[in-house]
């Protein structure tokens, strides 16, 4: 879950089908590049919920069922998940927003004090 020289990752779970998730990805990637203490990457929901006992993917399915399901066990998509490279949960975006909300999140989680 790691990258060299970054204190944080994001990681989008998105599924193919989505048309927000289609929507975000046209600035989400260069709008956490801005953010030059995140690592960035991408993940299916499919491979997250069949995640095989991979330690990783396990961690994303735990922070998505703790901090991101609505109490009829939905989940908006795209998640961005933001965590210390340790796996630490430091926030969430969910859903479609514009590149100043985005934004704003990225900052607020990486400011604020973990729950």
């Amino acid at each position: 879950m790691t990258e060299g020289g970054k204190n944080y990752i994001a990681v989008k779970v998105f599924d193919k089908n989505c048309d927000i998730c289609k929507h975000m990805s046209k600035h989400d990637r260069i709008t956490f590049e801005e953010f030059d203490e995140i690592g960035y990457q991408e993940i299916l929901l499919d491979d997250v919920i069949n995640n095989e006992g991979n330690l990783t993917k396990l961690r994303i399915y735990q922070l998505l069922e703790r901090h991101c399901l609505s109490p009829t066990y939905e989940i908006d998509l795209p998640v961005y998940l933001i965590m210390t490279k340790q796996g630490m949960y430091r926030g969430h975006w969910q859903g479609a927003g514009t590149i100043v909300e985005l934004r704003d999140k990225i900052k607020e989680s990486l400011e604020d004090t973990p729950e």
